[in-house]
């Protein structure tokens, strides 16, 4: 028998004093309905594992008000967004190659990483290499060229300056302007997350698991004095928490094991996902163990 363990958790989620004085907060309310998508999404601001490789599948069970019972199984949570973005990635891809043409002779151009999976992209980060937890290499946004001369890679110079140029003149966005963390090799096709999401919406899924981690990462930067190094996680930060209000969300402070829990049992390779709304309790599995919490939903408070 898998143990379901209770842990007090208190997760707080603010927007930006420069910005507005406004704070969401999960505030506890029966939900009378919960739709399947709704019901991923609320798991996905939760998981905060991103542990795909060693999942499965996910159970999603959900007990309506009347006390009927539903489930649904899917084997792949945390899906690429190849379809919601290909055009977006035809239209890269194509700017991108036309690079390749207008850096000339003495110099050659080649591409050392376009798309990039999460668990790549998570160990770029973790070394350093990369600030961010999603990237736009993850859509297949992004590309990081190389340039050389006569057989010798060049990691900086003129040259670079030239080809964010070129780029920036055909609609792209260079690395070389990033602030605390120039990257003159890379391009991509959106100024920063947040312009993307505002966008594509559905694409803020993706970001919702590093949620927490971004905004330590801001404010230990805020609280230095450096908010300018970390401006595009403010924004990414804003957008989220506008998608959040009214939500359906999992109160932040576990709760007791409920008594109509006691025949859950959690399967190995398997995140199981339960939500009594006759009892208005939510249960997420968190590895081994899980946690359940209060039904609510995303509320905007001004201070």
């Amino acid at each position: 028998m898998i143990l379901i363990g209770l842990l007090p958790l208190l997760w707080f989620f603010l927007s930006f004093s420069d910005l507005d004085a406004e704070q969401r907060i999960c505030e506890p309310v029966p939900l009378e309905s919960l739709d399947w998508e709704e019901f991923k999404w609320l798991y996905k601001q939760q998981d905060s594992t991103f542990s795909g490789d060693s999942v499965a599948n996910y159970v999603f069970i959900r007990i309506n008000p009347d006390g009927t019972r539903e489930a649904r199984e899917v084997a792949e949570l945390h899906r690429p967004w190849t379809d919601l973005l290909a055009a977006e990635i035809d239209s890269f891809e194509i700017k991108r190659d036309s690079l390749i043409k207008r850096i000339h002779f003495p110099y050659r151009l080649r591409y050392t990483s376009t798309t990039r999976n999460k668990k790549q992209q998570l160990a770029l980060q973790k070394r350093g290499f990369s600030k961010a937890f999603i990237s736009f290499h993850n859509f297949g946004l992004a590309a990081d060229g190389a340039i050389s001369r006569k057989g010798k890679h060049l990691r900086h110079g003129a040259i670079y300056d030239q080809y964010g140029a070129k780029a920036k003149g055909i609609g792209l966005y260079w690395g070389g302007d990033f602030v605390g963390f120039p990257d003159p090799g890379h391009i991509q096709a959106f100024s920063n997350s947040a312009s993307l999401i505002q966008k594509y919406p559905e694409v803020a899924l993706e970001y919702e698991p590093f949620k927490n981690a971004y905004e330590r990462n801001y404010f230990k930067k805020v609280d230095i004095g450096r908010e300018e190094l970390v401006e595009d996680s403010r924004d990414l930060l804003n957008e989220l928490n506008k998608l959040r209000d009214n939500k359906p969300c999992a109160c932040s402070q576990a709760i007791p094991f409920p008594s109509s829990a006691k025949n859950l049992t959690l399967k190995s390779y398997t995140v199981t996902v339960l939500a009594n709304l006759q009892e208005n309790y939510i249960f997420i599995q968190k590895g081994s163990y899980g946690y359940f919490y209060s039904t609510g939903r995303w509320k905007l408070v001004r201070n």
